[in-house]
């Protein structure tokens, strides 16, 4: 599952990006990106260095749920995911149940970055 979350950065007025896949079954994160865009591009990169590192040699059996963000339904994005090739799926409008345990990061992932000593919650708010 890959999904992405936003959050603001107070005293330079812009939003920074994460955008994170977790492997549904080891639970573990994959590949990520954090910066201040969210392209097709950077997921499809993002997509690509997970399969590296994770030394996937036959990416045809793997499937990749989505939620119908721009970024994946981007023609870069599933052109993208043709030429690996994978099973991209998308899950309905309005059910984020259907890719709980990335949505489940997301949710961990902003409680620690509320409570990080490098992040002061005065300056920095995190949305879905």
């Amino acid at each position: 599952q890959m999904d992405l979350k936003y959050g603001y950065i107070a005293g330079i007025d812009r939003f920074f990006f994460m955008m994170s896949i977790i492997d549904v079954y080891d639970r573990c994160i994959v590949g990520y990106h954090i910066g201040l865009n969210a392209l097709a591009l950077d997921a499809l990169r993002t997509l690509r260095q997970a399969i590296l590192l994770r030394g996937v040699t036959d990416p045809d059996k793997l499937i990749l749920r989505t939620d119908n963000g721009p970024q994946f339904t981007a023609h870069a994005f599933q052109d993208g995911c043709a030429e690996l090739p994978l099973n991209h799926t998308r899950i309905p409008n309005n059910t984020p149940n259907m890719n709980a345990h990335i949505e489940s990061f997301k949710a961990t992932a902003c409680l620690a970055m509320s409570f990080s000593p490098m992040l002061k919650p005065t300056n920095v708010s995190v949305s879905s």
